[in-house]
């Protein structure tokens, strides 16, 4: 597997027949399968955020979550060509968890939110195990949560907390956590649950669902972080 760093982070030049191709392999091995996403917004977090920067690092699998790391992937001069969503790839996982009678844990969103997703995940993919959920508003304390995974024993952990929380979570745990592959997903509860569409075809077919959701959600300050990552990358081309 290749690996680029752009804006001074590492990202893999991946397929979801890759990624799908290594998830056996760490299953069966006492290796952790790490897959994280990389797009903008995180990037300019990493350096804001010491344990996010840590995190992208330590994680196996470093994906192109955003067209703006597919665009500055070729003006530096790399080979990724493909965005691949965290949405997708747990799509993918629960196909493969369903295929093959896995557990799954669902940690983060709020708490109807959580429980509608499991409920509708469940009903698409009845053969995998939900080993249980718990929502991202708990006041158990982090300790106690590791504790509340590992005792559901899952094979796949799925943590929606959005960013940084969740890569600063991940970062702190993932150690002590005994699931065997992770994926932090920010909003996909939110999508799986119904409580939120996924953007319309026309922007998910030309790779501008950032544009569609910092609209319809507000989220301008998106939109203000474009030109920074731009310089960022620039600024940083080819240092590791």
């Amino acid at each position: 597997m290749k690996t680029e760093y752009i804006g001074g982070l590492p990202v893999d030049v991946l397929t979801h027949e890759k990624i799908l191709e290594d998830i056996p392999d760490y299953l069966a091995s006492n290796k952790k399968m790490i897959i994280t996403s990389v797009n903008p917004q995180i990037t300019l977090q990493a350096y804001e955020q010491p344990e996010v920067f840590q995190y992208i690092h330590r994680a196996t699998h470093r994906i192109a979550d955003g067209i703006g790391i597919v665009k500055m992937s070729k003006v530096t001069g790399g080979e990724i060509t493909e965005r691949i969503t965290g949405i997708d790839v747990m799509d993918n996982c629960l196909t493969y968890a369903n295929e093959y009678r896995k557990r799954i844990f669902l940690y983060g969103a709020k708490k109807e939110i959580v429980a509608q997703a499991a409920e509708n995940i469940q009903k698409q993919y009845p053969n995998l195990v939900i080993a249980d959920h718990l929502h991202g508003f708990t006041s158990k304390e982090e300790p106690n949560i590791v504790e509340i995974i590992n005792e559901a024993a899952p094979d796949f952990l799925f943590v929606a907390l959005g960013s940084p929380k969740q890569e600063i979570f991940l970062e702190r745990h993932v150690e002590e956590l005994n699931a065997k592959v992770f994926l932090n997903v920010g909003g996909t509860f939110d999508v799986l649950s119904g409580a939120v569409p996924r953007a319309p075809k026309f922007f998910l077919d030309h790779n501008i669902e950032w544009l569609y959701r910092s609209i319809k959600f507000h989220r301008y300050d998106r939109l203000i972080q474009i030109p920074q990552y731009v310089w960022k990358v620039l600024r940083t081309k080819n240092r590791k």
